[in-house]
């Protein structure tokens, strides 16, 4: 019996911390408890982190249950128990469209007598009127996880704004009937092409139900890179092929689609670039039927 009160007494006494601390959290604004997660990060006081996290937290890229969370901090803690890290400057906080805080900092961190600064944020939560850390991240770890999720989408990194900053673009295939034969899900057989940045529109290609992205350079001297596309189809060699280029914030063809034949591609010959001779003009190899032969040719036309 005396055990099991002294069990009660324990656990009344955490309930009364947990609703001090909350109290506490409540009272004090989302920079401020910045400040104070880092101390305890630094004091490795895992009894006081744990209060900081609400139930799930975006830990660095993955979505972990408050137990996963500090089972990680655990973690670097054991790997290295001298880790120090300190908040350099001010802590600047933004309230996002949903009411949380993202507050961003530079964590200047200390391991093993290494010193790296990183660009770091913790967004915070109202969960019952407490402040709780929703995400927990920094920016060089956000860019290697978008990195890893572009790579699997097979993304490449282009500039078609030329606004000077590379984008990732990838391209969904057309959806596939797969009850039927040689039928899509939309009338139209449409693969999709998609930016990370959301300022860029998507670009719709019709009767494409495949291809690979060529990113073709600054063809027309605007800064911008053009994008080719040879659409896959269900049958025959022959295909037509797309160079897009951003114009006023919409994708027009930069040169009449190129009629190109298998045995051209399987040549390696290049579709198109620049002509070197006349601005304004680019260089292409097109394929055409000749009597009974198919030839590659080549010409100069302006480009858009």
């Amino acid at each position: 019996m005396a055990k099991l009160s002294q069990v009660k007494s324990f656990v009344s006494l955490l309930l009364c911390l947990l609703y001090l601390h909350s109290n506490a959290q409540q009272a004090k604004d989302p920079a401020t408890l910045v400040q104070e997660w880092n101390t305890a990060n630094n004091k490795q006081d895992i009894g006081t982190l744990i209060l900081f996290y609400d139930n799930e937290v975006l830990f660095y890229g993955t979505q972990l249950k408050k137990q996963d969370c500090i089972a990680g901090k655990l973690s670097v803690f054991k790997k290295y128990p001298t880790l120090n890290q300190q908040i350099a400057g001010q802590v600047k906080s933004t309230t996002l469209e949903n009411g949380d805080v993202k507050c961003s900092f530079d964590k200047v961190v200390t391991t093993n007598g290494a010193t790296k600064t990183y660009a770091s944020y913790l967004v915070f939560r109202k969960v019952n009127n407490a402040w709780k850390i929703v995400v927990e991240s920094d920016l060089t770890t956000d860019a290697n996880v978008e990195k890893r999720i572009m790579k699997a989408k097979g993304a490449v990194l282009c500039d078609v704004d030329g606004d000077g900053v590379k984008e990732y673009a990838w391209l969904t295939p057309a959806p596939i009937d797969t009850t039927r034969e040689m039928t899509c899900l939309d009338d139209s057989c449409t693969s999709v092409i998609h930016f990370s940045n959301k300022a860029i529109p998507e670009l719709k290609i019709p009767n494409c139900l495949d291809a690979a992205i060529d990113i073709l350079g600054d063809l027309n001297n605007d800064g911008k890179d053009e994008i080719g596309i040879n659409p896959g189809w269900w049958t025959s060699c022959w295909s037509g092929y797309h160079v897009f280029t951003l114009k006023k914030g919409k994708w027009i063809l930069a040169v009449p689609v190129i009629s190109t034949h298998c045995n051209q591609w399987e040549e390696g010959v290049k579709v198109i670039q620049k002509d070197p001779k006349k601005p304004g003009y680019v260089i292409i190899h097109y394929s055409e039927l000749n009597d009974d032969d198919i030839v590659t040719k080549t010409k100069s036309i302006p480009i858009q």
